[in-house]
């Protein structure tokens, strides 16, 4: 049975603490430490950077009356 499916209704009708049926799992790893995981890091941050570089704008077209009316 799942946890929402269980009854964890007291006699006074407040409802229970549900326990989580495994240990949750970390997402993210600590950072790691030393010069190579420096170097990656820096190389990351540059190329986000190197991604930010301005680009020319394109002409913009006219809009409006442009036959001259």
């Amino acid at each position: 049975m799942t946890q929402t499916a269980q009854s964890t209704r007291s006699a006074a009708g407040i409802p229970g603490q549900r326990t989580p049926a495994e240990a949750p799992v970390p997402t993210v790893a600590p950072p790691a430490t030393g010069l190579a995981a420096t170097v990656r890091r820096a190389f990351a941050v540059v190329r986000g950077l190197r991604s930010l570089r301005p680009v020319p704008a394109r002409a913009q077209e006219p809009y409006g009356e442009s036959d001259g009316q």
